[in-house]
């Protein structure tokens, strides 16, 4: 009976071992998975403030631009250029705001 008591002690020991082992690389890709996360946010949060940023200087431009009357066709092309990009650079800090949303229901 001692045999088989300690065989069982040893097996149990090696099973939660093993686990250890197991466990170990998918807790260490979830710390990966989570800095990468971490980065994606702070370009996000970077990307967004450079967004108000581009808005408030298109608006005070499109103010002053409006009070002359917009007398200039060139200056009117470059506030519809200018407003495309702004709207570029929303489309991409959405796309990577869903980016970050599949990647954190991935990892749930």
């Amino acid at each position: 009976m001692d045999l088989y008591g300690s065989i069982i002690v040893l097996s149990t020991i090696a099973l939660s071992g093993s686990f250890f082992f197991a466990l170990n690389p998918i807790l260490r890709q979830r710390r990966r998975a989570i800095e990468k996360l971490k980065l994606v946010n702070e370009a996000l949060v970077a990307a967004e403030e450079n967004v108000a940023r581009l808005q408030e200087r298109h608006d005070v431009i499109l103010k002053e631009i409006s009070s002359y009357y917009l007398a200039n066709s060139e200056l009117q092309e470059a506030l519809v250029t200018a407003r495309a990009a702004i709207n570029d650079v929303s489309t991409f800090v959405i796309e990577l705001r869903r980016l970050q949303l599949n990647i954190l229901n991935s990892l749930s």
